[in-house]
């Protein structure tokens, strides 16, 4: 099946990204500040389901019309599932952080490791969003 091309969707898009920048900033803040596990926790359980979010969102629209529209194009079809593959992979790395930094032993234990690990999510996110934003998403026409 054909997928319609969604004039808004980039726009949207772009809008988790900052919404995800957000979420971000404030776990890391409450990271530095030594907030409370509890409180944490709630925060990472909004970047997990904006992620979650985020990602169904961009296989349900945005790759499957970049793979029906460049089905006879195999460079940018390469590209285009080089992307999701790189994407996948690093949703997998926040997933496992999110859960072993919601165990309260694991954050406690590992809490100077988990820090380090939350910035350089945010590198990795940085860096995404930039790739998507510069890359991919102008691949998105009618």
């Amino acid at each position: 099946m054909e997928r319609e091309h969604n004039p808004s969707l980039i726009y949207q898009l772009k809008n988790d990204h900052k919404k995800l920048f957000n979420i971000y900033s404030e776990l890391y803040n409450l990271f530095i500040n030594n907030e409370k596990h509890e409180i944490i926790v709630e925060k990472l359980t909004q970047l997990k389901v904006m992620l979650d979010m985020h990602i169904s969102f961009e296989d349900t629209l945005l790759y499957s019309y970049l793979n029906s529209r460049y089905r006879n194009m195999s460079s940018k079809l390469s590209f285009i599932n080089g992307a999701k593959q790189e994407m996948e992979n690093i949703i997998e790395v926040a997933l496992k952080f999110i859960d072993d930094c919601s165990n309260l032993e694991l954050y406690n234990r590992h809490k100077d490791r988990f820090k380090k690990e939350l910035e350089l999510i945010g590198d990795i996110l940085i860096k995404r969003v930039e790739f998507e934003e510069d890359r991919l998403y102008p691949l998105y026409k009618p």
